[in-house]
């Protein structure tokens, strides 16, 4: 079965491969356009401490790209078996949150 995030394609921008601790990639999705990381291995789930970890990297990535405000999304719609996240710029009808809890609000 053939995964497009296990044979990520450089069509967008590339922001850098991470490769400690662990291998993920931080890129533009091709379909929305907006930053993600895209763990490293074919798997569905990660660890806290990997959340984390793609979490940080992509945070300084979307700060910079969404000053106006943004939040993460985990939510895989189109490719449920491989682990990624995207950093989404609020809607402008959004009312924005601070960071929350568990850091996955912005």
């Amino acid at each position: 079965m053939r995964c497009e995030l296990c044979e990520l394609v450089p069509t967008t921008h590339w922001y850098r491969v991470v490769e400690e601790p662990f291998r993920f990639t931080l890129l533009d999705c091709d379909s929305c356009e907006v930053p993600m990381a895209v763990l490293g291995e074919h798997r569905a789930w990660v660890s806290a401490e990997e959340r984390v970890c793609m979490q940080e990297a992509l945070a300084r990535v979307a700060e910079e790209k969404f000053p106006n405000g943004w939040y993460f999304d985990d939510h895989m719609r189109q490719i449920p078996d491989h682990y990624h996240v995207h950093a989404r710029p609020y809607p402008w009808w959004w009312r924005k949150k601070k960071r929350g809890a568990e850091g996955a609000s912005r």
